[in-house]
């Protein structure tokens, strides 16, 4: 023992061997790794943003719709002495006249019940109606103003089917589809017209050679204003500008100084213009239609089930690519299905392109006891991405139709037992691309 300790006292402490470095390998990988990592945190941002721009709009079409609302009563816009719709291309009965009532003054008897609806051909004035100067007026500027012969006064625009894949009859973009009555000659109490019985009526204007409200007007009440625009400078420490539509005029009088804003006249805050709004009207019972006649007793007195839906960037010209309904059948549960018979897979893909969960759609059809017409709106929490072939009616088994299942959160519908399964049937889905929110009241209509 003493000889090796004298040994390594002599040899004194050991040194450590040369360290090995980092090896350009090692290094590729740790970069391909963390590169890995940096690509899934960036994913997050536009996704991010993207629900957050979502929530935005739920959340700003919520409070729009009760601006909506507000707008609906003040302007008096529940007055039916005031509403105005589209004459039956076919047949006016006066040439531009579209009042949806008849003014008491020459009441027209239906049947044996007076003082009711002025119908026009065999269509009838409706059973529903949808406030909508802007559709209304997009349509009479495209086809070439106040004396145009408005066609789409039926909503909504298309009805998507194995005959019409597209929406479209006769090859035509200008002609709606979605013309017929489904109802007319079904169960024991058929829903009377042959026309579509949801109509699209507008507002009067002031002007006696266009009785409709005009473009400008319909933008300035029916487009909500919430959306302000702000420019930002170059200069990066300075803050946004908010720009002012003006007019080239003072005092009410045009200057013609166009290139001088210095003397012009501010209007409003600028706005996107990317929100704007319908409103639908739907009697509650067969006595409320009749009811919606000034003269009737009843007048004033029934509650409807008024709904404000509103837009994000809405294409207004009344289309099959922007108004698009299908047949459909409620289940138990909030389930939906659309469909096309003979198996037709075009037109289930076109109605529901562009449409997705959060969305909202209409559901149209008439009570399997009264034959009352009804319209409701539901908020759709799934849909499917994919059309299925070769399936039965009723989504179930094998058949020759095309379907698409949805799931719906909104009120209930009378359903009623068919072959041992309980369901609604005969029902149109409508879809409508953009509807972000929807808002339901009972009202009554208003005398004054």
């Amino acid at each position: 023992p003493g000889a090796s300790l004298s040994r390594l006292a002599t040899r004194g402490p050991q040194r450590p061997g040369p360290r090995r470095g980092i090896s350009l390998l090692e290094v590729l990988i740790s970069m391909f790794v963390l590169l890995f990592g940096l690509m899934g945190v960036a994913a997050i941002f536009p996704v991010g943003n993207h629900y957050a721009g979502k929530g935005e709009q739920f959340d700003r079409g919520s409070a729009l719709a009760e601006a909506a609302f507000a707008d609906l009563k003040a302007r008096g816009m529940l007055r039916p002495q005031l509403w105005l719709y589209a004459a039956i291309p076919e047949a006016p009965a006066v040439p531009n006249d579209r009042r949806v009532i008849q003014p008491p003054l020459n009441p027209q008897p239906r049947g044996s019940v007076a003082d009711t609806f002025n119908y026009v051909g065999n269509g009838g004035p409706g059973h529903a109606f949808v406030i909508d100067p802007l559709g209304i007026a997009a349509e009479l500027t495209t086809n070439g103003g106040a004396t145009a012969n408005l066609r789409s006064d039926v909503f909504p625009f298309a009805y998507f089917s194995d005959s019409a894949p597209d929406g479209l009859i006769q090859n035509d973009p200008t002609l709606p589809s979605n013309i017929e009555n489904p109802w007319n000659q079904m169960g024991t109490r058929p829903l009377q017209g042959e026309r579509w019985p949801l109509r699209r009526i507008s507002l009067p204007s002031n002007n006696a050679s266009q009785p409709t409200m005009p473009t400008a007007v319909a933008e300035t009440i029916f487009r909500l204003h919430d959306d302000v625009t702000n420019e930002l400078p170059a200069e990066n420490d300075r803050p946004g500008i908010q720009r002012w539509t003006a007019v080239d005029s003072t005092g009410g009088a045009p200057n013609n100084t166009p290139k001088d804003p210095s003397d012009d006249t501010l209007l409003a805050r600028s706005y996107t213009g990317s929100y704007s709004w319908i409103a639908s009207v739907v009697p509650t019972s067969l006595e409320s239609v009749a009811s919606l006649q000034p003269i009737n007793s009843r007048f004033g007195s029934d509650l409807y089930e008024v709904s404000v839906a509103i837009f994000n960037k809405r294409e207004l010209l009344p289309s099959a690519q922007s108004e698009r309904s299908i047949d459909a059948q409620l289940l138990l549960g909030g389930e939906l299905i659309i469909r096309a018979a003979n198996n037709n897979v075009d037109a289930v893909d076109a109605v529901a392109d562009g449409i997705r969960p959060g969305n909202w759609i209409a559901l149209a059809g008439v009570h399997p006891t009264t034959g009352q017409f009804m319209l409701k709106w539901y908020r759709l929490l799934s849909f499917d991405d994919e059309t299925l072939e070769n399936v039965g009616p009723n989504g179930n088994g094998t058949g020759s139709y095309a379907i698409r299942r949805a799931m719906l959160d909104g009120p209930d519908w009378p359903m009623t037992l068919n072959s041992g399964l309980r369901s609604a049937n005969n029902l149109r889905a409508i879809l409508l691309p953009g509807v972000i929110s929807v808002a339901t009241q009972m009202l009554p209509m208003e005398a004054q």
